[in-house]
Formats: C-alpha cells, structure tokens, sequence
C-alpha cells in the first residue's frame, strides 16, 4: 500500500503549475517541469529538500531522464527548445532546438537518441542526444500526449488524442509500422509492462492492450479524468494520477482492480515514480509542494 510520508514547500511562492518529472536512478534526484516558472526543479531525496531551480526552460513541459546516457532531458514549449542536463552537477550540457510545441519525450539511451513528441505541428522528432542534431521527423496521426521507447521490441509509443489510439514507430528507421485504436475517449497516460500496455483515457478509463494481439484486454473507471501513469515492476502496480478531484489510485497490473485511493490534492494531475528507491512522488500546486510516499 502507498504509505505518505511527509510533503516538502518549494522555496518561492511564485504562481504553481507542474508538468512531467522524472527520477535520476543514481542520485535519486527528482526532476520536474516547472511550467509557470520557466524552470526545472529539482529535488534531492538525499539531502531532503528542494535544492536547484534550473532556468530556461519556459513553458517547461516534457521531462525525462535516460538511465544509460545519464543526460537529463527537459523541453520548453514555449521556445520550442531542448535543454540536456547533468543529473550530477546539474550544468546544462547542451541546448538545441526542436518543433515548435515538444511536450512528450522518450528516450533510446543504447543509440543515444530522444524523441520529442510536438503538440504545434504533430510530429515525431528524432535528435542525437550529444549533439541536438535533427534525424528524422516523422508526422504523426494526430495530437500526440504521453510516449515511451520500449527494449524488448525496438519501438517508440505514443498516444495519440485523435484518433484515439498508440502509434507505433521503429527504433531503426524511425518509420510508422503501425496504430492501435483504443476505442476509448483521448489517451493521454501511458506505461508498459513486458507485452501489455496500460492507457489513461480522457473519458475516465484506463485500458489494457496485449501488444502481441493488439487487442484491449481489460478496461477499468478511473476516479476522473487522468493524466499521468507510472507502472511498478517489482510490486505490479500502477499508479494513476487525477487532477480533479485530486488523487492517486493504485490498480493490480494483471487485472486492473483498484487497491487504494489515496486523496492529493485539487489539479495535483501528475507524478512520478522512483523505482529503485520504491518512492512515489507527486507534485501539488496549490500547496506548492512535493509530496512523497513510500510504494
């Protein structure tokens, strides 16, 4: 069972709007889009507290870390950039710029490459990791939301909003192989779990599609409208975070059944999960907060 164990302020009290985190494995820093500040917060689990605010990233929306690169990757949709990050030193290795609107990120840490996935124009980007440099672009069916890079099968995923469905796009030539319909309203959460993937849809439903038939398996109502998925391998839970009314639901990953609802707070719609420390970590915007759970 998720268990709360304390909420941490951010130092300003500026306005609060939070967007995508991620969590560094090595240092167990957490990441996150600090969209109505322009920055990126950062938070050490170690030393307890909010510790960087790092700037330039207006707009902030998509952020991602990839494990094997060890870069820290954060887009602005404002200014249509890309920053790279030093989990570490937290200097910003690089800079470059995108589409218009990136938002979604994914990353292929063993070729190096990030994917951003843009809400201006609809497309797929794909750049070089070191360099920014731009490999392909692919257009997509429509409006991406959530995305991920899956090992096992060399694929990109993303959720499209419409068409309602996942797009799936190869690792190696970074071409379109193919679309599933969800048959859901607006899929925007996604998470993978070996050959099932889980997708919070818009209209209150959570999904779950066997990617070796491609066919929906099992469907759930969520509390409300959703928005971030986080999937936990060592326990086989989900984690679904809703902004209104304001909670966190955890579902078995082999049937769907809610095993607890835990209450956050009113448009706390995101979170992330730290895996190798077994820690959930949701971000609250009207307390101006993070607040931390054991899984």
């Amino acid at each position: 069972m998720v268990k709360f164990i304390e909420k941490k302020a951010l130092p300003s009290e500026n306005e609060c709007e939070f967007d995508h985190g991620d969590v560094d494995p090595a240092t167990g820093r957490v990441f996150v889009a600090h969209t109505s500040d322009g920055t990126v917060g950062v938070f050490d689990i170690d030393e307890n507290r909010w510790i960087r605010s790092i700037p330039d990233c207006a707009g902030g929306s998509g952020v991602i870390c990839d494990s094997i690169t060890g870069r820290i990757f954060a887009a602005s949709r404002k200014e249509g950039h890309i920053l790279s990050i030093d989990p570490g030193s937290l200097d910003i290795l690089n800079r470059f710029s995108t589409g218009s609107k990136p938002n979604g990120l994914a990353v292929d840490g063993r070729r190096g490459i990030l994917m951003t996935a843009d809400v201006g124009d609809n497309h797929a980007r794909f750049h070089d990791q070191k360099t920014g440099e731009l490999l392909k672009s692919v257009k997509l069916s429509g409006r991406p939301r959530w995305c991920l890079y899956r090992t096992e099968t060399d694929e990109y995923l993303l959720n499209i909003m419409e068409p309602s469905g996942i797009e799936f796009i190869s690792g190696k030539d970074f071409s379109v192989t193919g679309f599933h319909e969800i048959g859901q309203k607006g899929p925007h959460g996604l998470a993978v779990n070996g050959n099932f993937a889980y997708v919070a849809c818009d209209n209150a439903m959570l999904v779950m599609v066997d990617l070796r038939s491609m066919k929906n398996i099992a469907e759930t109502e969520l509390a409300g409208p959703p928005d971030v998925l986080w999937y936990n391998s060592m326990l086989d839970h989900l984690y679904c975070s809703i902004g209104e009314p304001g909670t966190v639901q955890v579902f078995d990953g082999k049937t769907l059944k809610l095993i607890q609802q835990e209450t956050t707070e009113f448009d706390c719609h995101t979170l992330t999960f730290d895996e190798k420390r077994q820690k959930l970590y949701t971000f609250l915007p009207q307390s101006h907060s993070i607040g931390i759970y054991d899984a």
